[in-house]
């Protein structure tokens, strides 16, 4: 046996990759080879076998589970508990086996916590979520990062005169206003000057009459730049903070300048400054700029999508904005919906536009001319910079997108009535649906009439999670993956649609059954698990499952993105390493797994 090559093989093998070069050679030494000959049946040992090559079918109970290839292990179960089930392992390839001891595989675990933590996690189905030292990402900056934990308040019944004092003494350019420990204004050195001295008001006013009441706030858990966006959105300067809705301090852009002139944030706040069409559409090669340095990064998926729905949100902020400057104040209030990817914030480069407009009033005359005018300049704005627009033409532009909250009731009612084919395809995009821009009361209408509706409509929830488990993940061998092409000669598994689309799918059956407001689908899998709704291993295992799968849809986008490739969710299985072998195995089992559980719960099926 070449010792060299038997290392070079275990230096691209997780776990065995994060060791030293001399632990390697001297592992190698102790190594045992086998070679398996085709149709060869093996017995199990109290050994960690490793296969080198070939293909290994494990059966249990006259079935066959799964095939194990190269990279892939066996054995680990009995040298972590000493049970084992009675497996049974038939060679279907000629291939070469490594075994390794169990004296030495549990040096190796009490000596390296990376490869314990492997093999813990191998065994418990946790998705090999094991990234090695030199694999650990960079992580995007959030408000915790930047605010200093300080609480300066004052009654509202206290006066400005003591107000002042106390912004003095403190050195501060704000206070929060507090009542028996609950937030109710801020007052701002901005608000002395504009709402006290340039009025002229005495000394004794008191700050309830000069504070702002309601300030906007954020959870000390956001991201930075979604402060920035909130607080460029609304022109302040001074933005409280909360845990737990308790406020910790106050965010400044003073806070966020002193940051990094390089990060989000910046661009967010560039969009809100633009004044015309032509300095929105100019703003498409910073985001693409943008989206390959987070690549270069090592950003995950569930960041870069943050980033990139808020970046989308600001530039609808913006484009609406325009609108009403070019169209005029329109003629009643109205909430911009966004659906599906924008919706959940789990935005991709790929990503392109859907929304809605829900109005206050009925769609007719004067009020229909006005808001096809404005979702016509918007759409095709948004379009300019870079969100193209969306084949199924699920946009504002469409007159049937454009109903008031009786006509959008009247729509989600047919869906949850009616549940014929076109009604759950529309389900897969309408019920994913958020607030982006105009009336929350008006939106929060809306939906809190849909989760009634949706709550506990077995009918609803039986059709739903029957089309939510008719496409099913091409799990088992890579030699046997359903290929698909994307009409450019292009050919690879579609991640998208056999892969996250399918946990969205089966979540967002649990979440309307159950009534949850939240639209993301990690926020939903946190609140099922909270109403005992799903089990913690359920939640962890499809939560796990999917960031595998996202994470793997982003890096394929962004390889797309600095060839200059037209942006694909085609993923080529050829290109994946052995780590990334074994995180896409799992994800597609525990998505087969808890089809059949949704099966069983909602449709009866057994």
């Amino acid at each position: 046996m070449a010792v060299q090559d038997v290392v070079q093989f275990l230096q691209n093998t997780p776990p065995f990759d994060d060791l030293a070069p001399h632990v390697l050679d001297e592992l190698c030494r102790d190594i045992q080879v086998y070679y398996a000959s085709q149709g060869e049946v093996l017995q199990p040992k109290t050994e960690l076998m490793l296969v080198r090559s070939g293909l290994i079918a494990l059966h249990a109970e006259h079935q066959r589970l799964t095939h194990l290839q190269s990279g892939d292990f066996y054995g680990y179960q009995l040298l972590l508990t000493g049970l084992a089930d009675p497996d049974r392992l038939v060679c279907e390839e000629d291939g070469l086996l490594y075994f390794f001891s169990q004296q030495r595989f549990d040096a190796l675990r009490h000596q390296y916590k990376n490869f314990d933590l492997f093999f813990q996690r191998l065994f418990g189905r946790r998705l090999h979520l094991y990234q090695s030292s030199r694999e650990q990402s960079t992580s995007t900056l959030k408000v915790a990062d930047l605010l200093t934990r300080r609480v300066v308040a004052i009654a509202p019944e206290q006066s400005i005169q003591q107000a002042a004092t106390l912004m003095t003494e403190q050195r501060v350019s704000c206070l929060l206003v507090e009542q028996q420990d609950e937030l109710v204004g801020i007052l701002t050195d901005r608000d002395l000057r504009s709402r006290v001295l340039a009025k002229n008001l005495p000394a004794s006013t008191q700050v309830q009459q000069v504070m702002t009441k309601h300030p906007h706030k954020i959870d000390l858990d956001r991201y930075a730049f979604e402060a920035m966006e909130l607080m460029s959105q609304h022109n302040i300067h001074h933005l409280a903070v909360e845990e737990k809705n308790k406020a910790v301090g106050v965010l400044t852009t003073t806070d966020l300048i002193r940051s990094q002139q390089e990060h989000p944030v910046f661009l967010i706040s560039h969009i809100h400054r633009q004044q015309t069409p032509v300095g929105l559409t100019d703003i498409q090669p910073q985001i693409r700029q943008l989206m390959l340095s987070l690549g270069q990064q090592k950003l995950p998926a569930s960041e870069v999508s943050a980033i990139l729905t808020s970046i989308m949100d600001a530039l609808t902020h913006s484009w609406l904005r325009l609108a009403e400057l070019k169209l005029g104040p329109p003629p009643c209030v109205y909430s911009w919906l966004s659906f599906g990817s924008q919706a959940r914030r789990d935005m991709l480069p790929s990503a392109d536009q859907d929304n809605a407009l829900l109005l206050e009033k009925e769609p007719t005359g004067p009020i229909a001319d006005y808001f096809a005018g404005l979702a016509d300049f918007v759409c095709r704005g948004l379009a300019q910079s870079g969100q193209a627009l969306c084949s199924g033409f699920i946009m504002a532009n469409q007159p049937k997108l454009r109903l008031s909250l009786k006509g959008w009731s009247a729509r989600f009612a047919h869906f949850l009535q009616s549940p014929d084919p076109q009604a759950l395809l529309d389900s897969s995009i309408f019920f994913d649906l958020r607030l982006v821009h105009g009336s929350k009361g008006l939106f929060n209408a809306l939906q809190q009439d849909v989760l009634a509706r949706a709550q506990g409509n077995e009918l609803f929830a039986f059709h739903l999670a029957k089309n939510a488990t008719e496409r099913h993940p091409p799990l088992g061998f890579f030699k046997h993956f359903l290929l698909e092409q994307d009409g450019r000669q292009r050919k690879g598994l579609d991640i998208k649609k056999r892969g996250v689309s399918l946990v969205t799918d089966l979540v967002r059956v649990y979440a309307l059954a159950h009534g949850i407001s939240a639209v993301n689908t990690k926020e939903r899998l946190t609140e099922l698990e909270q109403l005992q709704a799903i089990s913690r291993s359920q939640q962890q295992n499809l939560s796990g499952a999917y960031d595998v799968l996202a994470n793997l849809r982003w890096h394929t986008q962004w390889q797309d993105l600095q060839r200059g490739h037209h942006l694909s969710n085609l993923l080529d299985p050829a290109q994946l390493n052995l780590l990334q072998r074994h995180q896409l195995k799992d994800a597609f089992a525990v998505i087969s797994d808890e089809q059949q559980i949704l099966r069983q719960r909602f449709c009866r099926e057994y």
